[in-house]
């Protein structure tokens, strides 16, 4: 097992804004020219007010036909049981843009909520690039199986409290939790990576 790390990031070069997942979040097949514009301005923002950071650890796991026992937590569920089926590690970790992004998305609502939908379209593609990124530093050198994350299948949302505590999440990102489990900043992510033996 390794301590709690951290990778942040200034050179934003590996991550990129993915246009045709912004059109898949605005349900829509084509941009004209003004909604282009607004992609343009609001990729351009993203960037701007973006702090990329996310901290891992790695850790010992057993998995049985519907649990998984981390040690710090046990989760039921057979979706995750079934991704960590032939892993005995695996990696936890949270990923954040930063409150930066909540609070440019405050001042353009006020203005616009169509620029300002765009907005957190274009933020939620660059927190997936950020956790591609992640997931692929990580993942270097082993057989790991696909992320997977609090919500998905019946992988809880009330597991986000247990792995923020755990990976003293609100000390190193500035992330919290709101009656609902939902994170704030709001473009984060957590998210587990089985190691293959």
């Amino acid at each position: 097992m390794i301590d709690i790390c951290t990778i942040s990031l200034t050179d934003f070069d590996p991550l990129c804004v993915n246009e045709k997942e912004v059109m898949r979040y605005l349900h829509t097949e084509k941009m004209d020219d003004g909604l282009k514009d607004i992609y343009i301005s609001c990729v351009k923002k993203v960037y701007e007010v973006s702090s990329p950071r996310a901290v891992f650890k790695r850790l010992d796991l057993s998995v049985s036909e519907s649990a998984v026992d981390f040690g710090f937590m046990k989760v039921s569920s057979k979706s995750l049981a079934k991704n960590l089926s032939e892993c005995q590690e695996a990696f936890i970790f949270a990923a954040t843009l930063g409150i930066g992004v909540d609070r440019a998305y405050e001042r353009i609502v006020r203005a616009s909520q169509a620029n300002a939908t765009v907005f957190s379209a274009v933020a939620s593609s660059f927190i997936e690039s950020f956790c591609d990124y992640v997931n692929e530093k990580l993942a270097k050198d082993l057989v790991t199986r696909p992320r997977f994350s609090v919500g998905y299948g019946d992988f809880l949302l009330e597991h986000q409290k247990d792995i923020l505590s755990f990976l003293e999440a609100d000390k190193r990102l500035g992330l919290c939790l709101t009656k609902s489990y939902m994170m704030v900043p709001v473009k984060s992510v957590t998210a587990i990576i089985g190691i293959r033996s």
